[in-house]
């Protein structure tokens, strides 16, 4: 995968964790991303959201002990600790059902689709039709800088989970990228990008992939 390609991952997930400001996500360690880093908890009549149901299943998850954290104050070390970050979510099963359910509550912003796109190498039109959008409404919602409907950022989240297995499944990130692009014989002849805008369809291609890294039968 091309420098450019890595930095769209990069960006992608800051702006997937961005509702999160000033919530708790329980990882395996300390990681303080800065509050400039990313966007702030919308505010309301000058008073922060409660979310308070969301935040509770951000901070209770069992496996992990640290917090991740937004914190106040720029720190030497922001752009490393917002690497730490992004790289932890990146990698395979790190993201727990308990926390994806509360990112996507707190909301995805739309123009995560532009940096979705360039990560995988499609248009920004095949971006939104992986998520189950049109174009048009899907620039209606970037321009208007509407957080994604709750499918949308569902599906968004089942992309990003099969992209980390992918990377992890294959010896190049460029081979996993065009593995997800590519049509695939157990898939009818669809790409796992198309397949994976269901749900049953991302187990099946999770199924293939295990199936590759592991071997058995699918």
């Amino acid at each position: 995968m091309s420098s450019t390609n890595a930095s769209a991952l990069h960006i992608l997930w800051s702006i997937v964790l961005s509702k999160v400001s000033g919530a708790h996500i329980d990882l395996g360690d300390n990681i303080d991303i800065p509050a400039n880093e990313v966007d702030p908890v919308p505010r309301i009549g000058g008073k922060a959201p409660a979310n308070r149901d969301v935040k509770s299943d951000l901070n209770d998850v069992n496996g992990f002990v640290g917090p991740f954290k937004i914190g106040s104050a720029l720190s030497r070390n922001a752009h490393n600790h917002r690497n730490s970050a992004v790289e932890h979510f990146a990698n395979p099963r790190h993201l727990s059902a308990k926390q994806a359910y509360a990112i996507v509550k707190l909301g995805i912003p739309s123009r995560s689709l532009e940096p979705l796109s360039d990560h995988f190498g499609i248009g920004k039109g095949a971006a939104a039709s992986v998520l189950g959008m049109g174009r048009g409404t899907a620039n209606r919602m970037v321009a208007n800088d509407h957080v994604l409907p709750t499918y949308a950022a569902e599906s968004l989240l089942r992309l990003l989970e099969l992209d980390a297995m992918a990377r992890d499944t294959f010896e190049t990130k460029e081979e996993a990228g065009a593995w997800l692009r590519q049509p695939h014989p157990m898939l009818d002849g669809e790409a796992p990008l198309d397949r994976a805008k269901s749900g049953f369809g991302s187990e099946r291609v999770k199924d293939i992939l295990n199936a590759v890294k592991y071997g058995g039968v699918v």
